[in-house]
């Protein structure tokens, strides 16, 4: 007879999160007793992050509110932002909280569970052993997805299905999923109706909703969030949903009163506030506005998604109430927020001073903040997004430094030289200039400049010369990574390089890379698909 094997947490990478000393060492004596061998300590939410770089936790037990810094949401947020908590981890909040606010913030982040302090050894090991019997057989399909291989991270879901898997709708969900991040919209349309026929679950409602608006169907995709929202009035991301949808059917005030809405249950979350604040200022609703961006500035200051333009916001707000001091202390603010930040937050926060300064008439604090902008842009061309480009171009125009604006809006058109929205609005831009005619030269001498680089490119494929195809192609979306021609060529460049010579891990991902690029940018591109649909066929022979 074989005996049943006793559960144990024996092996298990273990990571508690608490400030309070005495609340660790409970906790590491209970797990103890459970026969965990191999837990890490973090007294706060910086160092919990940092142990997660180190070591992926299997579980991590962690306190709402860890004093100063980052609290037990901030934590998971980032954790999943930054892709360190994978589907076969376990992420369990432990809090002496139950305000409203913290369960409907910690229900939006969807921890694997919360567990209410205090709590006994017998509830924590139940919760524990439940979390575990859900998330049974998910490491093999998580490592898969870290590593870019959808395809195996599918073959793996279907498997696990056809098993009768206790987690079967965790597997569903993963797979519609990794069918998105693919835009294989139909096959995860076949998902989530499949999940509907046996259960009304609302990951599944959302996944129809966003199936609709990334193809564009936005009167389908209202119709379902709507749906979704009356059923489930506390699903929020419904909320957030619809309001996107209504905005781009044109109703802006719809749109706010939605986010509104969804506040007023939930205000701790920081990327609903940023919407909020945006469509607000949009709409005139200057105080909206305002109250919006001073919560994300207010609490976002310990979150993943803290960004200048949140303060560049609150300035633009002040500016156009006339507090002119408010508008300088929050650059100032900003300043002291993000010095020693990387480079691309450095770079945008100085382009949002020189803006700021330039309408309070403050020139020379706007040419030094110009200056710094143009100096952390000269270092490094290829890590500039075209939004910030065009600000910072037409900051430059103003402050009479033109050469430096040329440069910047032949950056633009480099990363666009075929999109007729954004050579239009950069053609405008010269004309206010009164440089009509230089302006349309420079955007037809840089364009084909990069017609020539892209049929270069090409023509060294055709004639077989793929690893000089490949260098050129990789130093071209270097600069440009926001082209999508160059990005889908130099991804072309690599799978048939594959096809030649066998599917390479480092150049698979390469690969995805770029093909994350052009996703982000233009999803449902014809050629984008079809890539994606070789990298599949690899992943799969590979397989």
């Amino acid at each position: 007879m074989t005996l049943k094997k006793l559960w144990s947490l024996k092996d298990k990478n273990i990571l508690i999160v608490d400030d309070f000393p005495t609340m660790r060492s409970m906790l590491r004596t209970i797990l103890l007793n459970f026969g965990a061998n191999n837990i890490m300590e973090a007294r706060n939410g910086e160092d919990a992050i940092e142990k997660m770089v180190e070591a992926t936790p299997e579980i991590v037990l962690c306190d709402y509110n860890l004093g100063e810094g980052k609290d037990g949401q901030q934590v998971l947020e980032e954790a999943k932002q930054r892709g360190l908590l994978p589907h076969s981890s376990i992420f369990l909040l432990t809090t002496a909280e139950n305000t409203t606010d913290m369960v409907m913030g910690a229900f939006e982040n969807q921890p694997d569970d919360y567990i209410i302090k205090p709590f006994a050894k017998a509830v924590l090991q139940m919760r524990i052993r439940k979390l575990e019997e859900k998330k049974e057989g998910l490491t093999a399909i998580s490592k898969a997805i870290a590593r870019k291989d959808y395809q195996k991270a599918l073959l793996l879901c279907d498997e696990r299905i056809s098993e009768n898997s206790k987690s079967y709708f965790e597997l569903q969900k993963i797979k519609g999923e990794i069918l998105m991040s693919l835009s294989s919209y139909d096959e995860a349309k076949i998902v989530y109706d499949g999940i509907l026929t046996q259960r009304d679950i609302p990951w599944a409602s959302k996944g129809l909703g966003l199936i609709h608006y990334y193809r564009g169907q936005y009167d389908e995709a209202k119709q379902v969030f709507f749906e979704l929202k009356e059923k489930n009035k506390h699903y929020l991301t419904a909320y957030d949903w619809l309001a996107k949808v209504e905005e781009a059917l044109g109703n802006s005030q719809g749109s706010q009163q939605l986010l509104m809405s969804a506040l007023a249950v939930s205000p701790k979350a920081i990327l609903r506030q940023k919407a909020l604040a945006e469509i607000a200022f949009k709409n005139g609703d200057l105080d909206t506005s305002e109250q919006a961006y001073k919560y994300t500035v207010r609490h976002g200051k310990n979150s993943c998604f803290k960004h200048p333009s949140d303060y560049g916001g609150l300035a633009k707000v002040y500016l156009e109430k006339s507090v002119n001091k408010d508008a300088e202390k929050i650059i100032l603010t900003m300043k002291k927020e993000f010095q020693g930040s990387n480079d691309d937050a450095l770079l945008q926060a100085a382009v949002i001073e020189s803006t700021v300064y330039k309408d309070l008439g403050k020139v020379a604090e706007s040419h030094a903040a110009l200056d710094k902008a143009l100096e952390l842009f000269s270092a490094d061309p290829g890590s500039l997004c075209s939004t910030i480009a065009v600000e910072l171009a037409q900051a430059c125009f103003a402050a009479d430094k033109s050469e430096q604006g040329k440069e910047l809006i032949r950056h633009v058109v480099r990363n666009h030289h075929d999109d007729a929205d954004t050579l239009k609005q950069v053609q405008t831009l010269f004309d206010e200039q009164g440089l009509q005619e230089e302006g349309a030269a420079i955007i037809n001498s840089t364009r084909s400049e990069v017609v020539a680089i892209n049929n270069d490119g090409v023509d060294l494929l055709k004639s077989g010369k793929l690893q000089e195809s490949i260098g050129l192609f990789t130093k071209a979306a270097r600069a440009m990574p926001e082209n999508v021609i160059i990005n889908l060529n130099a991804a072309q460049s690599f799978i048939i390089f594959m096809q030649q010579s066998g599917v390479n891990e480092r150049i698979m991902l390469q690969t995805q890379q770029y093909l994350d690029r052009v996703r982000a940018l233009d999803a449902g591109n014809n050629r984008y698909k079809k890539l994606m649909s070789c990298c599949q066929e690899l992943s799969k022979k590979n397989a």
